[in-house]
């Protein structure tokens, strides 16, 4: 079996490598697998498409991108335990229509009764979830969200279905309807000072010094900021001191780096809140209505058109959340 696999081997330049998959039967605890959808994740995939510095040294091209991907296995190794044939599993794959994988890296088994495609944006929402985490989110909690992207929209989502009332700061054009359809209770400009030092967990999703601002702003005394975007990159030096005492200092602010959790076999006993345990709950809560996937995946094309997607976020389509990728059988 032959497997289309998406590269980046410089900005904007996508290419399609064709490997051949071996042959012979998978070893004990792999599993073969053949990918029926897979999401973009915009904010990182997009900044690699486009060029934007590394998130950490090292080579940049070729890069593989996504890591979205929910397939159905074929096959699997005498000793595989967490899967059989012709289950749907949820993987961190890169783009790709087929792959080998061991049985240790299937993140969550996906019911055939869920669309794929919106089972596929999961992950999405568990960016957002590792934000309540890392914050100590409880009910009754204000939780304001800087950013309506990807990330924003999974964040507002989430921290509704958790119970929060939730306000969401964007200043990009024609978003309030769709923050608003995600589950918050009101959308500010981010010069906007009337709710300033009220959100007790304000989720930072984006990477310019004015929304950084705005975070600082609108935390409260005592709040936390979990920063899931990258303040600064891209856009070169801050004009104002980031952490300001006004803000940190003055407001005693708790500042969380978010958006890894343990990826680890465990006994909720010693661990919780693990990967796998996190998304099969995301997976329940995508299933029952309760997380807006359909309203994630604005569109559901074929895996040929990635590039032509990547193009149409770069140039920030205001039609598209994101999209997921239609693999071939």
């Amino acid at each position: 079996m032959q497997s289309r696999i998406a590269t980046l081997v410089s900005p904007k330049i996508l290419e399609w490598d064709v490997v051949q998959l071996p042959d012979t039967p998978p070893t004990p605890k792999d599993v073969v697998c053949r990918t029926k959808v897979s999401c973009i994740s915009p904010g990182t995939e997009i900044a690699a498409f486009t060029g934007m510095d590394p998130l950490r040294p090292g080579p940049v091209y070729p890069r593989l991108v996504g890591y979205c991907n929910v397939a159905e296995v074929l096959e699997v190794g005498s000793e595989v335990a967490k899967a059989r044939v012709g289950d749907y599993i949820l993987t961190h794959q890169s783009h790709r229509s087929a792959f080998i994988t061991h049985e240790d890296n299937i993140l969550a088994h996906v019911s055939d009764k869920i669309d794929l495609a919106q089972a596929s944006s999961t992950y999405l929402f568990h960016l957002a979830y590792s934000a309540l985490l890392r914050s100590k989110f409880a009910p009754g909690h204000k939780v304001a969200v800087v950013g309506a992207g990807t990330l924003g929209l999974a964040a507002i989502a989430l921290a509704t279905a958790s119970g929060a009332e939730v306000v969401a700061y964007s200043s990009q054009p024609n978003v309030a309807d769709r923050a608003t359809s995600f589950g918050a209770r009101a959308v500010l400009q981010k010069a906007d000072e009337s709710q300033d030092g009220t959100a007790d967990i304000l989720i930072s999703t984006s990477n310019t010094w004015e929304d950084w601002h705005c975070a600082l702003r609108a935390a409260s005394p005592g709040g936390t900021i979990a920063i899931l975007g990258f303040p600064g990159r891209g856009v070169g030096p801050a004009q104002f001191n980031p952490l300001a005492s006004q803000y940190v200092y003055d407001k005693q602010l708790t500042l969380v780096a978010c958006g890894q959790v343990p990826n680890l076999d465990v006994s909720p006993l010693h661990i919780r809140f693990t990967l796998k345990r996190n998304m099969e709950w995301l997976l329940s809560l995508v299933a029952n209505g309760r997380l807006p996937a359909h309203l994630m995946v604005s569109e559901v094309v074929p895996a040929a058109n990635l590039e032509k997607i990547y193009e149409r976020l770069a140039n920030r389509d205001q039609s598209l959340v994101t999209a997921a990728l239609e693999w071939e059988n």
